[in-house]
């Protein structure tokens, strides 16, 4: 069963922004189920570098989609791009020092993602539609 089932409350509107966060949905609950597998840690790394590389694109398009509309909180909402970036950095380098806080890691992943989508993208997104209206 997957960790994020993927709902209409998670859904913005945007097609372009609604498929990267799909993705990323997708590489946590990868992420989720290989912590059972025999080759835990290559499989949860393997998830952690493809989730960091399509965050950091996903980031770059969202603030591109930003300047793009004028949004004026895009200096903040950039700043929690980049917490997210080093906090994943921070527990990823635990996990490859043998810490391993999968869990943790896990946990911080799923809340993040919820939180970010919920606030900060829904209003980026109603921002934009409302210019264009």
């Amino acid at each position: 069963m997957p960790l994020v089932e993927w709902n209409d409350a998670l859904t913005l509107g945007d097609p372009v922004i609604d498929r990267q966060h799909r993705g990323l949905v997708d590489l946590i609950n990868q992420m989720h189920a290989n912590l059972d597998a025999p080759d835990k840690e290559a499989q949860v790394m393997h998830c952690i570098t493809a989730m960091y590389l399509y965050a950091k694109e996903h980031f770059w398009d969202e603030e591109a989609f930003m300047d793009r509309i004028g949004y004026p909180d895009k200096a903040r909402h950039a700043a929690l791009h980049r917490e997210f970036v080093e906090r994943t950095h921070t527990l990823t380098d635990c996990c490859l020092c043998d810490e391993a806080p999968y869990a943790e890691l896990l946990d911080f992943l799923v809340a993040w993602f919820k939180e970010h989508v919920s606030t900060e993208d829904t209003r980026m997104v109603a921002f934009a539609k409302a210019r264009q209206a």
